[in-house]
């Protein structure tokens, strides 16, 4: 179990700073400048993967999963990149929370079982990372017009989370290859998008966009890695991530940490600790 949430954790500091590096170019560059570029740049790294391991593909009907998680993760990350940019890591990061809840029971439904301290890191896990990304400043005049951002982050929650689980299905087969036939599926689809919008220029690899799309998929190599193990901590743990990008907004962009953001990123803490044990 330890080596599982190990894993997992590496997959959540992945996605903190692919998140933290989209938000920022986000507010710089169009949103779907910034998916194009990251999708390309993590189907190209997977491509590149494939050619060093210089090994046949497995034919598995259940890859076709992996297909349809990449179709659905590309727009899962055009909302999630739309509600960076309309309102701030507070708004995006309650992503994780809901999204991490689909593959959790899912887990459930199909076998998991949790002892008492695990089933408290659970609801721990997931009450740190909503503390860790829980909107504050009260009411104020922005209110309103945030809640496209809040609408975009809902419907990211829902890809997310349905990416994860057919990623974990399609892993079943070959884990490797599910994560290659997602990324190539998603960069296939940006590619197209680049073309029909005319956006094939050199922004679209600038080192910021590859960076993000490159800490994308090693976290989702990561995560398919530990969820292959037991899908339930493994989510819960990787879920974390808002609380890395919470803390890079903070030690980078001097961002205040609220002290119920404080209290997330300890309870997220609390339940890696009932999970690795």
């Amino acid at each position: 179990m330890v080596w599982v949430i190990a894993v997992a954790a590496g997959a959540a500091a992945g996605w903190g700073v692919s998140d933290f590096l989209a938000g920022v170019q986000a507010r710089r560059l169009p949103v779907l400048t910034v998916l194009i570029g990251s999708q390309l740049s993590a189907m190209l790294l997977a491509l590149l993967v494939v050619a060093v391991r210089a090994e046949p593909p497995v034919w598995d009907a259940r890859l076709w999963l992996g297909v349809a998680a990449g179709a659905l993760g590309m727009p899962a990350m055009g909302l999630l990149y739309r509600a960076m940019r309309d309102g701030s890591p507070a708004v995006v990061a309650p992503v994780a929370a809901v999204a991490a809840l689909v593959p959790v029971g899912w887990g459930l439904l199909h076998g998991d079982r949790l002892d008492v301290v695990a089933g408290l890191g659970v609801a721990s896990g997931l009450l740190g990372v909503t503390m860790a990304s829980w909107p504050v400043g009260g009411r104020d005049p922005a209110r309103r017009a945030r809640r496209p951002a809040s609408l975009c982050a809902l419907g990211a929650a829902l890809g997310l989370g349905g990416y994860f689980v057919l990623l974990h299905e399609a892993g079943a087969a070959d884990e490797f290859w599910a994560l290659v036939s997602a990324r190539v599926t998603e960069g296939v689809a940006a590619l197209a998008l680049a073309v029909v919008l005319g956006r094939c220029d050199r922004t679209l690899l600038r080192a910021p966009i590859v960076a993000v799309g490159a800490s994308d998929a090693l976290a989702d190599a990561a995560f398919i890695a530990a969820a292959a193990a037991a899908l339930t901590p493994a989510t819960v743990v990787a879920s974390l991530y808002p609380a890395v990008t919470l803390l890079l907004n903070r030690s980078l962009l001097r961002e205040r940490l609220h002290t119920v953001h404080f209290y997330g990123v300890m309870a997220a803490l609390f339940a890696v600790a009932c999970l690795a044990r």
